[in-house]
């Protein structure tokens, strides 16, 4: 294709833009791209939460020392299991009175 890499993979993002939105379409898992310079922690941590940010479930390691950064990036915060209960939570309450979409913490909460 002619493109030159870049530690900022710009010159990717349409691709793995793409990648994300087919695998979801599919209901498959979306795994980013490995880190290439392997030995660059802080370059794996920005391409590892960017690619979390972009809908990717997941990314390659192409080296052991990779994965407790790609794991706790990719792994939900406490925080988001807290949300994650209590969306459960409200909306088992609104479905058995026949409600659908709901507020929690002023954002409306509705079926996908």
């Amino acid at each position: 294709m002619g493109i030159t890499r870049t530690p900022e993979a710009k010159e990717l993002l349409y691709a793995r833009s793409r990648l994300v939105m087919f695998a979801k379409a599919f209901g498959l898992q979306a795994i980013d791209m490995v880190c290439i310079d392997y030995k660059d922690m802080d370059q794996l941590k920005r391409e590892a939460t960017e690619a979390s940010q972009m809908g990717y479930t997941g990314k390659q390691a192409i080296h052991p020392n990779q994965l407790d950064t790609i794991n706790q990036i990719f792994a939900p915060s406490p925080q988001m299991i807290e949300r994650a209960r209590r969306i459960v939570e409200m909306n088992e309450i609104h479905q058995s009175k026949g409600a659908g979409a709901f507020s929690l913490d002023g954002q409306m909460i509705d079926m996908p």
